[in-house]
């Protein structure tokens, strides 16, 4: 368990792809743009599932919470700090908010909004040691996909019946927990699986979750004289959301290998690599470019996107080449690593 794995650039792809299309809704595209990318916060769960079984570690569950706590929480914190006291010095890129506002970005409820994303990563990571384990313990198919879908029809019969009748600050913790955690997780369950998937099996999970959602389009559709996007069931993920980003996901799966081969044909690989291994800081970077940058959605995306990539970029490559080598500490190494890269 403790033995290191060769990095597998198909979750690199996957995560580039889920980064990518994040960045893409943050500058308020057209509907059909926006429907078309709207498997993202679902891809990025499938992919931690994906690279968590390469990287488990023989650890105590304090150790292991403590480790994500320093690899999403602290830079999260350190980015909003900087943001913060870039507000209040220069009143840049707007005036500094109100305390409220403030306290809620840095606990992850809302605030200046986006930082949502890394909450919903976090209750994951909680989860994940305990699923792993069920995901051990369970080793045929059936009976693990039957737990898991048990669950996932609690979890809708909760979400339609018993949180419509949940009202104020209960319903804000609810909402920005357990309703957030039970699908999320369900997905990484079933993301631990998807690696020894045959691909026959891969594509009958593909074909299932299409159905699933041609079906819901078309009832919608038949309901309401228009195509329903499927954002309308995305706060809290349901049925219809989570079927089409599964559909997206399985596909991108499926077609990972093909896609990194005409990468490496065209050179783009090493951007999509060092975009995919250090997602989190080019995903916070982008926070503040958003802010700065006036120009139709298609230039904003490829700008923001750009120079968010470079100032990471800059950032990695001046903490391993200037100040890694200088620490002798292997702990201290990890925890630079942990805070300021990936």
């Amino acid at each position: 368990m403790g033995q290191t794995q060769q990095r597998d650039e198909r979750i690199d792809l996957l995560r580039f792809i889920g980064l990518a299309m994040v960045i893409l809704a943050h500058v308020y595209p057209p509907m059909w743009v926006a429907q078309l990318r709207n498997f993202d916060v679902p891809l990025m769960v499938l992919v931690s599932a994906l690279s968590f079984s390469a990287s488990v570690k023989q650890e105590s569950y304090g150790q292991y919470v403590w480790a994500r706590v320093k690899r999403l929480v602290f830079p999260v914190w350190l980015f909003l700090t900087l943001y913060f006291a870039v507000q209040w010095a220069f009143a840049y890129p707007h005036a500094l908010p109100d305390a409220n506002k403030i306290l809620r970005s840095y606990t992850m409820i809302d605030g200046i909004g986006y930082v949502w994303v890394i909450r919903v990563f976090l209750l994951v990571a909680l989860l994940a040691p305990f699923i792993y384990r069920f995901h051990q313990r369970t080793p045929q198919n059936s009976q693990y996909f039957r737990v898991l879908l048990l669950w996932y029809l609690a979890y809708e019969v909760a979400v339609n019946m018993v949180l419509p009748e949940i009202s104020g600050i209960s319903r804000t913790l609810l909402r920005n927990t357990l309703f957030d955690a039970v699908p999320f997780a369900l997905l990484f369950a079933l993301g631990l699986r998807i690696p020894a998937m045959t691909k026959g099996e891969q594509l009958r999970f593909f074909s299932l979750f299409s159905a699933i959602f041609v079906l819901l389009a078309g009832w919608f559709f038949w309901q309401q004289g228009s195509f329903l996007r499927t954002q309308t069931f995305k706060y809290p993920p349901q049925h219809y959301y989570l079927a089409y980003a599964l559909m997206c996901a399985f596909l991108l799966w499926l077609l990972a290998e093909p896609v990194l081969q005409g990468l490496r044909r065209s050179k783009l690989i090493g951007f999509v690599l060092f975009a995919g291994s250090n997602s989190i800081w080019i995903y916070l970077w982008h926070i503040f470019f958003l802010q700065i940058i006036e120009l139709g959605w298609g230039q904003k995306y490829l700008l923001v996107f750009a120079c968010s990539a470079v100032v990471t970029w800059i950032q990695v490559s001046l903490i391993q080449r200037f100040w890694l080598p200088h620490v002798e500490n292997p702990a201290t190494k990890r925890n630079i690593r942990a805070l300021l890269t990936g």
